[in-house]
């Protein structure tokens, strides 16, 4: 636990300095250009993250549990999967910025998603390189590259703010600062981890890859081989994303912008929430998936985990729902105040979250993620159901809501009847 300590303890640095400076660039936002800025904002990115999700293909988690259990094939790994994303990246950047004007009848949510269209480039790329950082079990570069990146988009953002500039150019210093970061992210594998890389595979042959922990010939390391075995992996990260992003692109569509302002302003508390389980999760997935043929070490170390997770999640509850006005009014300022029950039921949404995300997790590092991704193409079909019920009545209550359910019932899911789904398919039981 020693190393899984540590690297969960640098990753809460990254998190928690991630968080504390989105948070500021949400309050920022809010307090200038009130609800209906940041809702154009949240709206934008909520349709960007997915399709950037989309692009990743689900790679960078492939990347991350291969290369942890053989860290020769990193190079390899992302020399092949840089042609792909540029591939789906490009091709869904095109779209984006081809169909705007289908996706909204808010012409600033329009141009916004124009201009923020290239991290559907950046962020897969972005991803790649830290999915390396985790699988060498290095973290090290992590706080300081997303912590950099924040650090220069508040400061730009306060200076736009002053000199007159909108949302547009909020958006558009997001975009020039992910791609600062991106560069530099390329820098530090280049001089760090390249140079003690020995590519042992050839990525236009496809040499074999080691065999894989189940002593089964995995495959080769060609495009269509790599892309079937992350397709899982690509359809959960989509899935979820849109799971995410359900609530606030609904409420743009069913509401106005001023209910999206009030629940993004609702889930930023939620996402900074998340940071130290975030933290944790990037540490524990590479070392569930090095444990994988030590089953009473994994199991272990995963109700370890969850038994925290649960003690935290109530912990955010109670706190949240005792001073929920306090909270918006300090960081928001008054004109938030109809945000507060948005806030109390999203932040008991993350209790179920949060257990939901640590045992996808385990069944990932035991390979079940078809199981998973049944259990969350449900969820989404459960929430998309729900919203459109709760949404039109309660707004952006309905929202918080409808998340709530969902995720409750996801975790039931995956818990009861997936002790039985993903029994003797593996030598590590569920515990």
């Amino acid at each position: 636990m020693s190393r899984l300590s540590r690297n969960t303890l640098t990753l809460l640095v990254s998190n928690g300095g991630s968080a504390l400076l989105s948070f500021v660039l949400s309050a920022l936002i809010g307090r200038v250009l009130g609800g209906d800025g940041l809702g154009v904002y949240g709206a934008v990115l909520a349709w960007v993250f997915p399709l950037a999700l989309l692009a990743d293909f689900g790679l960078g988690t492939l990347i991350t549990r291969d290369v942890a259990q053989d860290t020769r094939t990193a190079d390899a790994y992302l020399q092949l999967t840089t042609t792909i994303r540029l591939l789906f990246g490009g091709t869904l950047t095109a779209l984006l910025i081809l169909f705007a004007p289908l996706i909204s009848s808010d012409p600033a949510v329009v141009r916004g998603l124009v201009i923020a269209a290239p991290l559907i480039l950046i962020l897969p790329f972005f991803g790649a390189f830290t999915a390396v950082f985790r699988a060498y079990q290095i973290m090290w570069p992590i706080p300081p590259l997303n912590i950099g990146m924040l650090v220069m988009q508040v400061i730009l953002t306060i200076w736009v703010f002053s000199s007159g500039g909108g949302v547009l150019a909020a958006l558009a210093i997001n975009t020039l600062t992910s791609a600062g970061q991106l560069l530099v992210t390329w820098g530090i594998y280049r001089w760090k981890f390249a140079p003690e890389i020995a590519p042992i595979v050839g990525v236009p042959g496809g040499t074999p890859l080691p065999d894989s922990p189940d002593n089964r010939p995995s495959d080769t390391l060609k495009i269509t081989p790599l892309l079937r075995r992350a397709f899982p992996f690509a359809l959960a990260a989509v899935i979820a994303a849109l799971q995410t992003r359900a609530g606030t692109i609904l409420l743009e569509q069913l509401t106005d912008s001023t209910s999206v302002g009030y629940y993004t302003a609702a889930t930023r508390f939620v996402e900074a929430g998340r940071m130290l389980p975030n933290a944790l999760f990037g540490a524990l997935f590479p070392a569930l998936a090095a444990l994988v043929l030590h089953p009473p070490a994994m199991r272990r170390t995963f109700r370890q985990v969850m038994a925290g997770l649960g003690l935290f999640g109530v912990a955010l509850g109670v706190l949240f729902s005792l001073f929920p006005a306090a909270i918006l009014s300090l960081t928001y300022g008054d004109d938030f105040r109809p945000a507060v029950p948005v806030l109390i039921v999203a932040m008991w949404g993350l209790l179920p979250a949060l257990l939901r995300a640590g045992r996808t997790l385990y069944w990932y590092a035991l390979g079940n993620e078809q199981f998973v991704n049944r259990v969350t193409a449900l969820a989404l079909v459960i929430q998309v159901a729900f919203s459109l019920w709760f949404i039109p009545q309660y707004g952006a209550v309905g929202a918080a809501l409808t998340s709530l359910i969902t995720e409750t019932l996801a975790l039931a899911l995956l818990w009861w009847p997936g002790r039985w789904a993903a029994r003797g398919q593996h030598n590590a039981p569920p515990p």
